[in-house]
């Protein structure tokens, strides 16, 4: 198997294009645009490192039992949430099962799938609504993103569950995006309800922190004790587990920035559909925009402006790219440098 490609940009193309990392406005990465928060970040430096961590990651299992409404044994912490995705379906799917996906979106869902031994079976959706197919045939198991990444659409409580009821397996529901959403609905009143779910969270996409892996899965306790035992001693550092705690007390602070964040997403979307690039609903921090050619236009933004964006390409969209909201300081930067990369013709559309 092939690796995953993931984006942002490396230290050799920085290198080759004579470029410094601290020089660059990195929107390839959809994070809280204000970056991590001073204490999550004394609480990651101050960690009592000196032991083991506890195996089960108390006492933040325990903390986000509570900010969820559920118990303890309903909740399991990951190095995160690509661990979770691996972990998960290297525990549920079987040989020759069939897991139902839903492109474009990550590329770990599938990579995961065939590593368990199981087929993937794609449910195409098509742009740029990206809307996708809930009268899915029977599957072993399904993995759908919401808010869907690269596209942002997010999709509502009644349509997740007519899908369940399609899919009649286990549906994986990945939230990683759902903080940046304005009024979500809560994911967890679904295995609540006692539909055959489990929802995958990150802990560090609204506090950006991704250089520290942790997430966690929630979900009818009986499986998550089945897919804890793929996991390994000591899965979550002491420094996650302390930045994880205060973390999760930041949550409303975090997203009281939500109206900043989807007015500058506007402005965004604005600027590009009034050149005539079309835009996917994107409910979450970043927009996903139809520019012809992608490559052309990543490269030109970053070597004449600074700035990288998501080239689509890996996600089987080779004409669109995936942009994160900046800060609002940054705001009229970005979008003079998006409508100099159109004006002078790189990328667009046919």
């Amino acid at each position: 198997m092939s690796s995953v490609i993931h984006g942002s940009v490396t230290n050799e193309e920085l290198a080759t294009l004579g470029i410094e990392r601290a020089a660059i406005l990195d929107l390839s990465s959809n994070l809280h645009p204000l970056g991590p928060d001073a204490r999550v970040v004394e609480a990651i430096a101050t960690a009592e490192v000196d032991h083991y961590p506890d195996p089960a990651s108390e006492p933040l299992r325990s903390a986000i039992a509570e900010h969820e409404g559920l118990q303890p044994n309903q909740v399991l912490v990951t190095s995160g949430a690509t661990d979770a995705i691996h972990l998960v379906l290297r525990a549920l799917l079987a040989a020759d099962d069939i897991c139902a996906l839903f492109p474009p979106t990550f590329g770990e869902y599938e990579a995961a799938a065939r590593l368990a031994g199981a087929r993937v079976r794609h449910e195409q959706t098509t742009p740029p609504e990206f809307a996708p197919n809930v009268e899915l045939q029977s599957a072993a198991l399904a993995v759908l993103c919401n808010p869907n990444n690269p596209t942002g659409v997010y999709l509502d409580r009644d349509t997740i569950e007519h899908l369940v009821t399609n899919l009649r397996g286990t549906l994986v529901l990945d939230v990683a995006y759902d903080a940046f959403v304005e009024q979500p609905w809560h994911a967890e009143e679904l295995h609540r309800a006692g539909l055959p779910v489990l929802v995958i969270h990150s802990l560090t996409k609204l506090h950006s922190i991704p250089g520290l892996r942790l997430g966690y899965v929630t979900g009818p306790a009986g499986l998550l004790s089945r897919i804890s035992t793929f996991q390994h001693a000591w899965p979550v550092g002491a420094p996650a587990i302390a930045a994880g705690q205060v973390a999760l007390a930041l949550e409303d602070q975090r997203r009281a920035d939500l109206p900043l964040i989807h007015q500058t997403l506007g402005q965004l979307r604005t600027t590009l559909e009034a050149a005539g690039i079309e835009c996917a609903p994107s409910r979450a921090n970043f927009l996903l925009a139809h520019v012809g050619d992608a490559p052309l236009f990543r490269g030109r933004l970053l070597r004449e402006h600074g700035i990288v964006v998501r080239d689509c390409t890996s996600f089987g969209l080779p004409e669109w790219v995936r942009i994160a909201v900046p800060p609002a300081s940054e705001t009229t930067r970005v979008i003079e440098s998006l409508q100099a990369t159109l004006d002078a013709g790189a990328g667009a559309p046919g």
